[in-house]
């Protein structure tokens, strides 16, 4: 009854630090975190109370439980690779060929190679450095996978944002141009977003707010991406006095701050209530990127197809993992040193 109690108690704390999180500050990965731990902290009070209540099929289901998981995250490590390489397939044919295009494709490389060193050895080599390999690869695997689930985490969470109608500034992030000049599909889709949502707030609060379209020009685009979205903006409906463009920013860092400057110039104050607008996969990131220059806004996401989805998520954890790159370097070296405890201790057997 007492580790009930625990566990219980746990899983408020986690629950109330969750939703204060989710309400003052999504921009941060520790969203997923806390969401991980609250599910386990759930599944373990789930386990202490059927084990009170139902001790004669306790054993039973949980170890049918295990099974399954485990059958399942094995499966997954084997056979994800067949899902990676068919949507890079689908990907070449529907965008075209590109490096960033091409991600879902050297994931599944990733997988297979992975594979081949688990399940088959393919590399004959002495037990010390075996272990050494093993060791490494096992931890390694095990932290991707757990970054991996709660980076997803968190973006999931972060698309359980709905803004009030109260704002002064729509911020549109630019994605890049067709042909140098004409809005695209995934462009369109922000746009459109942001459109849906000024055309929401005149609805409800008979508020205007103003729409920044953020986005310099490229060196293949003849001209600023600002400047495109603010004229596909005007074709669809907003008025021209309730749009303002950023038109030097080459990266979501520069899109905020810059935008940033636009906003104060403009509204003479830095207590603007801002929403930013991008694809559904990229708020967290460009949340995260917004506070670091002190606007500590959140945003709403656009959908995006479906096929897109693998390799811009895949995208957005590299980039994640690079904003946080000294954290994961020291976790690397961490593991690399166990494997180096794990060969001297096999080399030491067989001496």
């Amino acid at each position: 009854m007492l580790m009930i109690s625990l566990t219980g108690t746990v899983f408020i704390v986690l629950a109330v630090l969750l939703s204060t999180y989710l309400i003052k500050n999504r921009n941060s990965s520790v969203i997923g975190w806390l969401a991980n731990l609250n599910l386990l902290a759930l599944l373990v009070l789930l386990v202490q109370l059927f084990e009170m209540f139902g001790q004669k099929y306790y054993a039973l289901i949980l170890a049918v439980a295990l099974v399954i998981v485990g059958l399942a995250v094995l499966l997954g490590l084997i056979l994800s690779f067949i899902f990676l390489f068919i949507n890079a397939l689908i990907v070449w044919r529907k965008e075209g060929y590109s490096f960033s295009g091409s991600l879902t494709l050297l994931a599944g490389i990733g997988v297979v190679v992975v594979d081949v060193l688990i399940f088959f050895n393919p590399i004959n080599t002495p037990a010390p450095i075996q272990a050494f390999i093993m060791t490494f690869l096992t931890l390694f695997i095990f932290y991707v996978l757990l970054t991996v689930w709660n980076t997803l985490s968190s973006m999931l969470l972060y698309q359980l944002y709905f803004p009030r109608t109260n704002k002064n500034y729509i911020i549109v992030l630019g994605a890049g141009l067709v042909d140098g000049h004409k809005v695209g599909r995934l462009l369109g889709g922000r746009i459109n977003k942001g459109i849906e949502f000024y055309n929401k707030q005149i609805h409800k609060s008979n508020q205007h707010a103003k729409m920044v379209f953020s986005g310099g020009q490229g060196g293949d685009e003849l001209v600023p991406e600002s400047v495109a979205m603010r004229d596909y903006a005007l074709e669809h409906g907003v008025r021209r006095a309730d749009t303002l463009i950023e038109d030097q920013s080459v990266n979501t860092l520069q899109n905020m701050k810059f935008s940033k400057a636009v906003i104060e110039a403009d509204f003479e104050s830095d207590k603007a209530k801002i929403v930013f607008v991008t694809s559904n996969y990229h708020t967290l990131r460009a949340g995260i990127l917004a506070r670091k220059v002190g606007m500590n806004i959140f945003g709403i996401g656009s959908k995006t197809p479906f096929y897109y989805l693998p390799n811009a998520v895949i995208r957005e954890y590299l980039a994640l993992v690079v904003m946080n790159k000294k954290f994961h370097a020291l976790m690397i070296g961490l593991m690399f040193l166990s494997a180096v405890i794990s060969g001297i201790g096999v080399w030491m057997e067989v001496l």
